[in-house]
C-alpha cells in the first residue's frame, strides 16, 4: 500500500507539473479572478488524485480541462446568488434630547428584532427549505420573482403559491411575536 501510494504521488505531481498551466489559464478563463482560479486547480487536482485509478491515463490532460471548466462554471453559477458580506460599522447611539432611556430601549427592541427574524429565518430553513430560498432571494435579496422562478425551476404561479404558504406559515407562527415587539 505505501509503495503504491508512493507511485500515486509521484505520477499526481509528474502530471501537475505537465498541466498546471493549462488547468489554470483554463479556470482564469472563465473565472476572471487569479485567487478563485487557484483554488480550482487545487480542487481539480485533489479530484484527479481521489480518482486516479478510473481515469485512463491517456485522457488525463482532456479531464484536468473539462474538470476545471465544469468547476469554474458551477463557481460562477453558484456566485451569482451569494451577497458578499462587507462590514458593517458600529453605529452610535446619537445622543438626543429623548435621553438615554429611550435610546437604550430603542437599542434593546432592534436587537430583539434582529433575533426575531434570525429565529423566524432558521425555522422557515427547517419547515421547509423552498419556501426559505423563495423568500430569502425574493424579498431579501429583492431579485426578480421572474428570474427568482427560473432559479429555482419552478413557474412564475408557482413560485407565488410558494411565497404565499411562506408568509402564511410565518404569519401563523409569529404574528403575536411580531406585534408584541412592535407594540414596545
Amino acid at each position: 500500500m505505501v509503495e503504491s501510494e508512493d507511485v500515486k504521488k509521484a505520477e499526481i505531481d509528474r502530471l501537475y507539473k505537465e498541466n498546471v498551466s493549462k488547468v489554470y489559464r483554463t479556470a482564469l478563463y472563465y473565472v476572471e479572478d487569479h485567487y478563485v482560479a487557484e483554488e480550482i486547480v487545487q480542487e481539480v487536482f485533489l479530484k484527479l488524485y481521489d480518482n486516479l485509478g478510473d481515469i485512463c491515463m491517456e485522457s488525463v490532460p482532456a479531464w484536468l480541462i473539462t474538470t476545471a471548466k465544469n468547476m469554474a462554471k458551477n463557481y460562477l453559477r453558484d456566485s451569482k446568488w451569494e451577497t458578499p458580506m462587507e462590514e458593517v460599522p458600529e453605529q452610535e447611539v446619537p445622543y438626543s434630547s429623548e435621553g438615554l432611556d429611550a435610546q437604550l430601549i430603542e437599542v434593546f427592541r432592534q436587537k430583539e428584532c434582529r433575533e426575531l427574524h434570525d429565529t423566524i429565518f432558521a425555522d422557515l430553513y427547517e419547515r421547509n427549505s423552498r419556501w426559505y430560498e423563495a423568500v430569502t432571494v425574493s424579498y431579501t435579496l429583492d431579485k426578480p420573482q421572474k428570474e427568482v422562478a427560473e432559479k429555482m425551476g419552478i413557474s412564475v404561479d408557482t413560485l407565488y403559491s410558494t411565497l404565499y404558504r411562506a408568509k402564511q406559515w410565518i404569519k401563523k407562527y409569529y404574528e403575536e411575536q411580531f406585534h408584541q415587539l412592535d407594540g414596545k
